[in-house]
């Protein structure tokens, strides 16, 4: 049976006097606030980014996202994190250093290690570190309602 590991977190938002402030159950480490509901939500994603990024530089263990509760309010990782910050999770989960996933690509460690650090990684690249982990990669994209489309021909 396959798991798929999908990083879109959920954060909690708290309506304060003169903003929101926005937390993480997952992670008592990031927590931001906004003018706006949408600021505030927009702060989350990049406070999320930044902090999960750091960690995976830190070779720290990241917790997948807990299920969503009432209430909560859906925060996806930018695409360029998510990318390397999937590299380290599955990493962590078929218990590897970089050095062994990169003997297994056949690449010098470096070359691995900049994956994992880096978010301007190729399509390509990704699925080759995935492969020799025993993992595949699912792109997805997700169409907002509000957003005009391009009318047909």
């Amino acid at each position: 049976m396959s798991e798929t590991i999908d990083l879109t977190y959920y954060a909690q938002v708290e309506k304060e006097d003169d903003g929101y402030l926005v937390t993480f159950r997952d992670f008592n480490n990031i927590f931001t606030e906004g003018d706006t509901l949408e600021d505030a939500l927009h702060n989350a994603q990049e406070a999320l980014d930044g902090v999960l990024m750091e960690m995976a530089k830190g070779d720290y263990n990241i917790a997948l996202p807990s299920a969503k509760q009432a209430g909560d309010y859906p925060i996806p990782l930018s695409p360029d994190v998510a990318a390397p910050l999937l590299l380290h999770i599955l990493r962590h989960k078929c218990d590897k250093t970089m050095t062994e996933v990169a003997e297994l690509m056949h690449v010098p460690y470096q070359q691995y290690q900049r994956l994992e650090h880096n978010g301007n990684m190729t399509l390509k690249s990704l699925k080759r570190a995935a492969a020799a982990m025993g993992g595949r990669v699912e792109i997805k994209l997700y169409m907002d309602n509000d957003v005009p489309q391009a009318p047909s021909h």
